[in-house]
């Protein structure tokens, strides 16, 4: 009889050990805050929708702060198991994720909505491939278009950036302000304030949901609203460990995944950019002009040929990176 009971006792045993194995727990670095809005207004509840519906299958951690990864380092800390789920900003990592860069293109985006869905679905369809053949995206979003902010000086026309020295992020805000007389300077998103406030800056090309999370507001006075180019963000896991996932797990991660996910984190960011341009607006010792249509079409006409044929020219088959973009944003608005 006893040794019948420790058969059963050491079956049951295992049998709760397989259930345990069966149990994934996934890091997620957020790089930001916990009280970014990033975090708060999507990331977070997107987590905990994943968590509640997994059924046990997997568990997201989440890890806020630049601690554990950072604005620059994500990639590499995802590759390496640190984590198990990152997000950035694929300008911060253009050696590895060149050919999204095609998303930072201004004057083509019209919403992130819109922009999430197009680029989304050229990932679906391979056009990153084979430079993100190590990872699986899981949301894919589009920044909104940047602006012109000064911190002292006018901003009411592009002409205003003529020997002025101005952040930018991407090459294609970097053209527009060479062409305009400026001095690009390259500055992390994290180093920005430092350099608005001791005057290493005179302004940044950024959108306006840069300010609740680093407190722009505080370094910038005037701002001109054009559309001066997006940047495409991704959460994803290395493919090694993805193809380690259960099925289940896999399931209920990609039930939350994909293009209509992506499509839901562009509108939060819309929803988000206006807010936080309202905000400046009605937080006093701020000027915002709007850029006109007329304004927009000369800039347009002036700096789009070029920059297009600059993103062909660096990105392996960037013009059809172009074509295809173009044609995906036409589908989006559409459907």
């Amino acid at each position: 009889m006893r040794t019948f009971m420790t058969a059963l006792l050491a079956g049951v045993a295992m049998a709760f050990a397989g259930q345990a194995g069966a149990q994934e727990t996934l890091v997620f670095a957020t790089t930001n805050p916990e009280q970014h809005p990033l975090n708060q207004g999507f990331l977070i509840p997107w987590a905990e929708k994943v968590n509640a519906d997994s059924g046990g299958a997997v568990t997201i951690e989440l890890r806020h702060g630049p601690t554990i990864a950072n604005h620059t380092n994500f990639y590499d800390r995802v590759i390496d198991d640190v984590v198990q789920i990152g997000w950035g900003l694929t300008v911060q990592n253009p050696g590895k994720f060149g050919p999204t860069l095609v998303a930072t293109l201004p004057f083509v985006v019209d919403t992130a909505e819109q922009g999430s869905v197009a680029v989304c679905r050229m990932s679906e369809k391979g056009a990153f491939q084979p430079a993100l053949g190590d990872i699986v995206p899981l949301l894919w979003v589009e920044f909104p278009q940047a602006s012109l902010h000064m911190n002292g000086s006018p901003a009411t026309k592009l002409e205003d950036i003529a020997g002025k020295k101005i952040i930018t992020t991407t090459p294609a805000s970097a053209a527009i302000v060479a062409a305009y007389g400026g001095a690009p300077l390259s500055l992390g998103i994290a180093e920005m304030y430092e350099g608005l406030q001791r005057g290493t800056a005179d302004g940044t090309i950024i959108n306006f949901t840069a300010f609740p999370g680093f407190r722009l507001n505080e370094v910038t006075t005037n701002h001109y609203v054009t559309p001066l180019g997006g940047a495409a963000g991704v959460v994803f896991m290395a493919k090694e460990k993805w193809d380690s996932l259960s099925p289940e797990a896999q399931a209920v991660l990609m039930k939350h995944s994909g293009c209509e996910a992506s499509r839901a984190f562009g509108k939060f960011v819309d929803e988000w950019e206006a807010g936080a341009m309202k905000a400046v607006e009605s937080g006093g010792n701020h000027t915002v002009t709007q850029a006109t249509a007329e304004d927009v079409a000369a800039v347009r006409e002036k700096m789009l040929p070029a920059i297009e044929a600059g993103f062909a020219e660096r990105a392996p088959g960037g013009a059809e990176l172009i074509k295809m973009f173009k044609e995906e944003l036409a589908a989006a608005k559409s459907n």
